[in-house]
């Protein structure tokens, strides 16, 4: 009993690690064995999926060690793994054993053999082009058969260079065959595809760590095995990307993170920051990253052991500040309990703790942290401050398997968030607090600058979401007369699409295939004037009734609590609910206002 339970113990400390890809490769393989054994005996995971692999090279080592690094990012996974050089087959043979597996998700790994339309050394430019769009255009015509999410690897580096230096630079070298082969697939990727790239991951490992010719020719893999932790990590992010289980949000101390020394004994003037010293410019490098972040969308945090107006000197008074002071989404110093600041980080972002990464140089609070909030990523920062943002970028925790332009609006999102939280912990006037925000809403019509977000939306959602339903791009075009996409805008910015909702018309009955909204406008009352724009809906299709499925998930449990209000009435025991179509009148004010100044003739607008 004592040794299961270490066992159970050693696979629940693994999963709770970020470093998990810096363990031997051995470890990893008995900790995966373990995952299978144990994973009754393991807290919930965020979700199930299954997963089918395949590729031109053996993909068995890594399905061996791949479910563990999902089961880190809170995806249990069922996995089934093509035999060698099969993938093509199966995927274009619609009666296959792939198709018969139904996949969540399916992760494609190119070995060189897949390339087909290889150029002769000497070639133009214009016909290197073209060899490069049929490689493309092989793998469009793969992809548009896999109903699911896709993650594709790009194609590795070769080993070799016949042509020397001038391989990757001219055309018909073979390097550079390779590069634009990875460039035309990830340009000519669908939505539903995500692009792994092989040449950033192997120049990170070194290639001679990389690759091993020997494995290949024995065993048809060519990573060398100290190579896999790194692959199945990137394999693993970007699947959680996909599956909306990526970490969201990053919380930060400050003394000895963001500058050298201690603000609060050496003042301004004292700590190390900026140009002048390579430690300073070090910071300084690492503030520059983190603003990237928050430029990408990841929302920046505070938990500082300090008093809260000498932590905010540096952002008001130093100059060697990159970070501003706008740039934190939400600000706690004070000298309590980190992990209780970090509870309530969480609270005032309306995220759950498995959304964080926290990052602190001190052994003794990240101990802590561990300790009491094993769901939160902490990484300790150590060593010289010029490896900072390597330690925090390298283990992936922020994947995105598109940059839209909710993403690049998504830090602000956080902020306005916070301060709505902040406004109902207070107690203070919460419906002048909404209604000073002038927000509005925007029913936006199905259109191509729309609907990869909408598509992306409902796959990534996991609280808001009233069940597993998922739809692809052609699926969405086709249902567009009854897809209600809401964009929300207010005095402080424009949210961008926040809230999907599915319908079909299924005789006299409105028939709400999924619904799902943003944790970032949570408490905006938004749901109720969606809720009113349903019942337009069904009026304008002549429906009596509101009708959906609600499937508990562990995650959007809220909407057990949400749906009553709405008007919603469980009528059997697997989850259907029913609503007439009028709203309650009980429904609280949302004081949303109509748009008059909107330039795009084609969204729908609705006086809220």
């Amino acid at each position: 009993m004592a040794e299961m339970n270490e066992k159970l113990q050693s696979i629940k400390q693994a999963l709770n690690d970020p470093l998990l890809l810096d363990r031997p490769v051995d470890e990893l393989r008995k900790l995966a064995k373990r995952l299978s054994k144990f994973k009754q005996d393991l807290p919930p995971f965020r979700r199930q999926a299954r997963i089918a692999m395949g590729g031109g090279i053996t993909t068995a080592y890594v399905a061996e060690i791949l479910p563990l690094f999902l089961a880190q990012r809170g995806i249990d996974a069922e996995i089934r793994d093509a035999d060698y050089g099969t993938y093509r087959f199966e995927i274009l043979d619609g009666t296959s054993g792939y198709h018969a597996f139904v996949p969540d998700v399916t992760i494609l790994l190119p070995g060189q053999g897949d390339l087909r339309h290889a150029p002769l050394p000497g070639v133009g430019p214009d016909e290197a082009a073209s060899c490069a769009a049929r490689e493309a255009a092989d793998w469009l015509t793969m992809w548009s058969q896999v109903k699911g999410q896709v993650i594709q690897t790009g194609f590795s580096m070769p080993p070799q260079r016949p042509l020397g230096e001038l391989d990757g630079g001219v055309p018909g070298g073979l390097l550079n065959h390779i590069r634009r082969v990875n460039l035309a697939m990830a340009d000519a990727a669908p939505a539903s595809v995500s692009f792994v790239d092989m040449e950033a991951l192997s120049a990170r490992q070194g290639a001679a760590l990389w690759q091993d010719e020997r494995l290949y020719r024995i065993a048809k893999q060519p990573f060398a095995m100290e190579a896999l932790p790194f692959l199945c990590n990137a394999l693993a992010a970007s699947t959680a990307a996909a599956l909306g289980c990526a970490r969201k949000a990053l919380i930060l101390d400050l003394d000895n993170t963001l500058w050298g020394g201690v603000i609060g004994d050496q003042g301004v003037g004292g700590i190390e920051l900026g140009p002048e010293t390579a430690n300073g410019e070090s910071y300084s490098a690492f503030q520059r990253y983190l603003k990237a972040l928050s430029a990408r969308g990841v929302p920046l945090c505070v938990c500082s052991k300090n008093d809260h107006d000498t932590a905010l000197e540096p952002f008001r008074q130093h100059s060697g500040m990159v970070l501003a002071e706008s740039d934190i989404a939400c600000f706690v110093a004070n000298f309590g309990n980190k992990a209780d600041n970090i509870r309530a980080i969480a609270k005032s972002l309306n995220l759950g703790l498995d959304a964080f990464v926290f990052v602190d140089d001190s052994p003794v609070e990240c101990a802590q942290v561990r300790r009491e909030l094993p769901e939160v990523w902490t990484i300790e920062l150590s060593g010289d401050p010029s490896g900072f943002a390597t330690q925090v970028d390298r283990i992936d925790a922020f994947p995105i398997t598109r940059l839209t332009d909710e993403d690049l609006t998504r830090a602000e999102s956080y902020k306005a968030m916070a301060a709505v939280h902040d406004a109902v912990d207070s107690g203070s006037d919460l419906d002048g607090f909404l209604k000073d925000l002038s927000p509005v809403a925007v029913f936006e019509a199905v259109r191509p600058e729309t609907v990869e977000r909408i598509c992306q939306l409902i796959a990534k959602t996991n609280q808001f979401k009233l069940n597993p339903t998922r739809f692809d791009v052609p699926e969405i075009e086709q249902r567009a007369d009854t897809v209600l996409a809401v964009r929300l805008k207010d005095r402080l910015q424009d949210y961008g699409i926040v809230s999907v909702a599915v319908a079909e018309v299924d005789g006299d009955v409105l028939e709400v295939r999924n619904w799902v909204m943003s944790c970032r406008v949570f408490s905006r009352r938004l749901e109720y004037r969606i809720r009113e724009e349903l019942a337009v809906m069904a009026d304008r299709f002549g429906c009596k009734m509101l009708r959906l499925t609600y499937t508990p998930s562990g995650r959007n449990g809220l909407l057990g609590d949400v749906l009553p209000k709405l008007g919603f009435v469980e009528t059997s025991a697997d989850g259907v609910y029913e609503a007439a179509c009028a709203p309650p009148d009980e429904m609280p004010p949302h004081f949303m206002t109509r748009d008059t100044g909107m330039p795009d003739t084609e969204a729908k607008e609705y006086a809220l």
